[in-house]
């Protein structure tokens, strides 16, 4: 089994309340209204993260296996990847340890990204804890600021707002789809 954890969260959202007020043809809404597009933002931008299975502002997220992968690679959810922070384990005696990082390369280029063992390192022999005994730190995201998500995904969760905001939390039209199915990393 393998489970991911957000350990940091984006600093901020891709989008902005005035943003999405100019979409909904708001001149000067009142403060609890912006409060609502606010929290519609970050649900919009969480399904949307989801739908398409990847990160858009940066964020640290954590990758854990039962055990190590049969071949020579872990694929990392939720590019696209920036860094790899650590490969750690935990034995069955509860000790954990950070794995050499000179015995993988981390590959930032495929479309998602990955650490691959080397041909001349093999994976730690001990006994790992009986679940969670893999643990990968990473950073994944197109970037910090809210401008280096693309802009195709930033007018999805646009669109989601507005439709959320008039039609309450509904299924998406299809217009989201249509913006997020073009680069939605689907697993396998």
């Amino acid at each position: 089994m393998a489970g991911l954890k957000v350990i940091t969260p984006p600093a901020i959202e891709p989008v902005t309340w005035q943003e999405v007020a100019a979409q909904l043809r708001y001149d000067d809404p009142d403060q609890a209204i912006i409060d609502q597009i606010e929290v519609l933002i970050t649900a919009a931008r969480e399904w949307c993260e989801g739908y398409q299975n990847r990160a858009y502002v940066t964020q640290t997220l954590e990758l854990a296996l039962d055990r190590w992968p049969c071949g020579d690679t872990i694929e990392l959810p939720r590019p696209p990847l920036q860094s790899v922070t650590s490969v750690s384990y935990t034995d069955a005696d509860g000790n954990a340890e950070t794995w050499d990082s000179a015995k993988y390369i981390v590959d930032d280029y495929d479309f998602v990204g990955r650490v691959v063992r080397k041909r001349t390192a093999s994976w730690p022999s001990v006994r790992l804890a009986e679940v969670n005994g893999v643990k990968v730190l990473y950073v994944a995201g197109y970037g910090d600021a809210a401008e280096d998500v693309p802009q195709r995904i930033r007018q999805a969760i646009i669109a989601l707002v507005a439709h959320w905001f008039d039609h309450g939390r509904c299924d998406p039209p299809p217009a989201v789809y249509a913006l997020l199915d073009l680069d939605r990393v689907v697993p396998v």
